[in-house]
């Protein structure tokens, strides 16, 4: 079993530090559940589940719910109803149409071309099932994240999701006054750590220091807003998810009717 490690980028439930961007992210889970009750989905698949920490509220509150990424989950995510599978997104080893709901949060921005990732969604869930996609919304971003190949506005995300499925909704993860005065500190921060290399050197370093760098920034810079004016306080209703707009954090497209793959 691989051992997971701090990135900064890959939450770990219990990281006081990260404790806003984890239920920012936790709301996404939220809106999966309620809507994979109304009507009821019975076959879940948690696309890229990272950590494993949505994976285990998914299980909470649904029946059957299987989780796939290139890591071990974090032994606390670990449910009797979740079944984690490591695998790469080239070579998911399970059947098509298996799946009522797919849901992959935080991914498609770690890919450079999304086509194989959204043909696998759209393979793996029924005619009538959905699937659910967020990814951090370009207006909004610092831009500095690494690991973030690509970042979508609402209306190129549509335009890719459009190829694979027939009816696409965009919406948006939105955040109350103490939460978005809390990000606009992190933006200001993290401008004013940029300007110290004008150049752009951070962006032609070794990989593997650019990534140990942006892992510790990561840290310093919620430390400075967590000493300076405190980390809010949040639970899930401090993330309502709304119509997606120019000032919402995450997009969450609803993805419906999948449009089978063309063999080549």
């Amino acid at each position: 079993m691989s051992q997971i490690l701090f990135t900064g980028e890959r939450l770990h439930q219990g990281s006081a530090l990260f404790g806003v961007d984890l239920m920012r992210h936790r709301a996404a889970y939220a809106y999966a559940i309620q809507r994979a009750k109304r009507p009821q989905s019975r076959r879940i698949l948690d696309l890229g589940c990272g950590t494993g920490y949505g994976t285990a509220e998914l299980a909470d509150a649904l029946p059957q719910v299987v989780a796939i990424d290139r890591i071990s989950p974090d032994p606390a995510a670990r449910h009797a109803a979740a079944h984690f599978v490591r695998a790469d997104l080239n070579a998911i080893p399970l059947a098509p149409r298996s799946f009522d709901m797919v849901v992959s949060f935080q991914v498609i921005e770690h890919l450079e071309d999304p086509t194989f990732y959204l043909d696998a969604i759209a393979r793996l869930i029924t005619p009538e099932g959905c699937a659910l996609i967020t990814t951090p919304n370009l207006l909004t971003s610092d831009g500095e994240n690494p690991f973030h190949v690509h970042e979508y506005t609402a209306g190129e995300l549509t335009r890719y999701l459009s190829r694979h499925f027939r009816e696409v909704e965009i919406l948006g993860v939105t955040a109350a006054p103490e939460p978005m005065a809390y990000y606009e500190a992190r933006l200001r921060r993290i401008r004013t750590l940029v300007r110290i290399d004008p150049l752009g050197l951070r962006r032609v370093l070794p990989r593997r220091l650019i990534d140990w760098l942006f892992g510790r920034l990561a840290v310093v810079v919620r430390r400075g807003i967590q000493q300076s004016q405190g980390l809010p306080d949040v639970t899930l209703d401090d993330f309502p998810i709304v119509p997606a707009d120019d000032r919402c954090l995450d997009l969450l497209a609803i993805c419906r009717g999948p449009i089978e793959p063309s063999v080549p």
